[in-house]
C-alpha cells in the first residue's frame, strides 16, 4: 500500500458512516453504467470493497453500542427494531 492509498483510507475511515454509504451507492451505479475501461473499473471496485468494509464496521460497533446500552444487569437483552405480529 502506497502513501496516497494510505491516506486516502484514513480520509475514509474518518467521514461520517452517511458519508461512506453515499459514495458506495455512487461507486455502485457508476459500475452498473458499465461506461469504465477495465482499469478504472478494477480501481472503482477497490474503492467501493473498502468502503463496503468500513461501512459494516461502523455497522457492527454501532449493534455492539446498542446491546450495551440495552444491558440490564448481568443479563444482556436484545430487542428486535421489526415489529413481529
Amino acid at each position: 500500500m502506497n502513501n496516497d492509498e494510505r491516506k486516502n483510507k484514513k480520509a475514509m475511515a474518518r467521514d461520517k458512516f452517511e458519508d461512506n454509504l453515499n459514495r458506495l451507492e455512487a461507486i455502485v451505479k457508476k459500475m452498473e453504467s458499465g461506461e469504465l475501461s477495465l482499469e478504472d473499473s478494477l480501481k472503482t471496485f477497490e474503492e467501493g470493497i473498502k468502503l463496503y468494509r468500513l461501512c459494516t464496521q461502523k455497522l457492527e460497533e454501532a449493534e455492539r453500542r446498542v446491546d450495551i446500552l440495552l444491558q440490564q444487569g448481568e443479563i444482556l437483552t436484545t430487542t428486535s427494531f421489526v415489529e413481529e405480529d
